[in-house]
């Protein structure tokens, strides 16, 4: 049977090491100032000070407990020191006891499957990570994210698949959100939109009405605005998405069906990743041309 490193017993020599450790300093202390010169004794002294201060220190880092093997005790006290989060795990420790007092077995196979999908979910969290499925919920998240202090830029690519993307009550509240706060000054807006070709055919000066009463409605309010075809980007599949890069903060990623409702929406905190996706709209804007001059050679219908 393997023994796993937590069950491995502690070493004995560990309460009576720092004794043999003292006494041999003291000896050797003595020895120096029986046989040695005033500076040899002085060198002594200073070296076992070094030695016993280093060995002070790795004893105390030792004994610290770390996350993943503190015990139940230790988890509390350290969370303790966040009221809301302690608040929470007390709880949650209140169900999870009651539920180990339930005897039904089919009940405990249910909440037990429950509960590991709860713990999947604590574990994206704690990676940074929210994930929103099939729900518009998200955009409560999203205002609150633009309209948080210190957020001065937000970057947006929109991946229009239909023409009714955020045309409907939902999509129209959070383009007011947008109008709102670029208008105000309080956040610089920089959207690229990627048109799908069935709305933007080959031949065709401009797209769709729809899309491109969108795009200029948000020119006109003074949003910086840029548009590419889905097929120019044929060759660089990594940057269709439809995302929102929330200055150096977070990154959300938005999944939608052809009728353009939310399938899923994925936000996470992790800065490689936010990072990554900085670097992406970087090499978009390169294929996308700007709203604004290309107005000035085309006249709209």
């Amino acid at each position: 049977m393997r023994v796993s490193k937590t069950q491995l017993p502690r070493p004995r020599t560990s309460g009576w090491l720092p004794l043999v450790v003292s006494i041999v300093s003291c000896l050797a202390v003595v020895f120096g100032w029986l046989y040695l010169s005033l500076a040899a004794l002085t060198a002594i002294v200073g070296l076992l000070v070094s030695l016993l201060l280093g060995f002070a220190v790795s004893q105390i880092m030792r004994g610290r407990p770390t996350l993943g093997d503190a015990s139940a005790l230790e988890t509390a006290l350290q969370l303790a020191g966040d009221r809301n989060v302690f608040d929470r795990y007390q709880r949650i420790s209140g169900s999870l006891l009651l539920i180990s007092r339930q005897r039904d077995s089919i009940y405990c196979e249910i909440a037990l499957e429950h509960l590991d999908e709860l713990v999947r979910r604590c574990s994206t969290i704690a990676e940074g990570t929210f994930v929103f499925e099939g729900t518009e919920t998200w955009r409560i998240v999203y205002e609150r994210l633009l309209r948080s202090p210190g957020l001065q830029l937000y970057r947006s690519v929109a991946w229009i698949k239909n023409q009714k993307y955020w045309h409907d009550e939902p999509g129209r509240k959070s383009m007011a959100v947008n109008f709102e706060l670029h208008e105000a000054e309080r956040l610089n807006i920089e959207r690229i939109a990627i048109i799908a070709d069935e709305l933007w055919l080959d031949g065709e000066v401009w797209p769709v009405e729809l899309v491109r009463q969108w795009l200029h409605e948000q020119h006109a309010r003074g949003i910086w605005i840029k548009f590419v075809r889905e097929s120019a980007l044929a060759h660089e599949a990594d940057l269709i998405a439809d995302i929102g890069i929330y200055g150096s903060r977070a990154l959300g990623i938005q999944e939608l069906d052809e009728q353009c409702r939310t399938v899923r929406f994925t936000l996470t905190f992790d800065f490689a990743s936010v990072s990554a996706a900085e670097e992406r709209w970087k090499r978009l804007s390169i294929y996308a041309e700007s709203f604004a001059n290309y107005l000035d050679r085309y006249e709209m219908p």
